[in-house]
């Protein structure tokens, strides 16, 4: 939607802080900057956020992939991340 109209963006795989589980959302460039938006949550990116990859579209940074099917599904999934701090 954001390139439809005329803003540069890119989609971003990566950890939600309190989730337990992978998160997508999308960063805008706009006034030589990166802007986190997550539209599931209606906000701004944070400091919650961890970004793992950064791609066009879903298929640039896939990391979840997988069928489901039935009923009676469940899905366990574990990720380890670590985080350094880096001075800007």
């Amino acid at each position: 939607m954001c390139r439809h109209v005329g803003l540069t963006a890119r989609y971003i795989a990566g950890l939600l802080g309190g989730e337990g589980a992978t998160h997508a959302w999308v960063e805008v460039y706009y006034n030589e900057r990166w802007i986190g938006l997550d539209p599931t949550h209606n906000r701004m990116v944070d400091d919650n956020y961890i970004t793992i990859a950064h791609g066009r579209d879903y298929r640039d940074c896939m990391l979840d992939i997988g069928i489901f099917s039935g009923c009676d599904v469940q899905q366990h999934q574990w990720v380890n991340a670590s985080v350094r701090e880096q001075e800007l």
